[in-house]
């Protein structure tokens, strides 16, 4: 791995650790809390940027078949914890596998034929960015909810 993908990897490690620093914590009620019908849980979320970070980075960046299906990420269900974090463990061991001897000069190229983002291959280097960027707004969506959540069962 070249100093840059490098940089850019301990960066998605850092952010994860305040992800997961944030909900080790809490109880489950906390943990599956949203305001609303139509809003997400800390759960749900973190389902999800599993999901995404092996859509991106496993599969665009290391062609290794995500078999995603987006929309059951974000079915409102209450995931069991550690389903949730093993698949966050999973996701971020596949990201480590895919990048470990990456170079720029790799990430130059277009992602998996099966990634597209907006009906364009963009290039490995534009898949891992924006799922680190993916990573860094639901991680401010979580630290709202894990707010909101303690207030509104602290009322109760």
């Amino acid at each position: 791995m070249d100093i840059a993908v490098q940089g850019i990897v301990e960066h998605l490690d850092e952010m994860w650790g305040w992800v997961l620093d944030s909900v080790k914590d809490v109880d489950d009620t906390l943990f599956q809390w949203c305001v609303g019908d139509d809003y997400n849980s800390p759960a749900i979320l973190l389902r999800h940027l599993a999901g995404s970070e092996r859509w991106w980075i496993g599969e665009g960046i290391g062609g290794v078949p995500a078999h995603r299906n987006r929309d059951a990420e974000f079915v409102h269900d209450t995931p069991r914890r550690e389903d949730v974090l093993a698949s966050v463990a999973d996701a971020r061991a596949l990201t480590h596998r895919v990048l470990r001897d990456a170079t720029v000069q790799d990430l130059q190229a277009p992602t998996a034929p099966t990634v597209v983002r907006d009906g364009v291959r963009r290039s490995k280097m534009w898949a891992l960015l924006h799922y680190h960027e993916h990573l860094g707004y639901h991680r401010g969506q979580i630290l709202l909810i894990l707010k909101m959540g303690r207030r509104a069962l602290a009322r109760r």
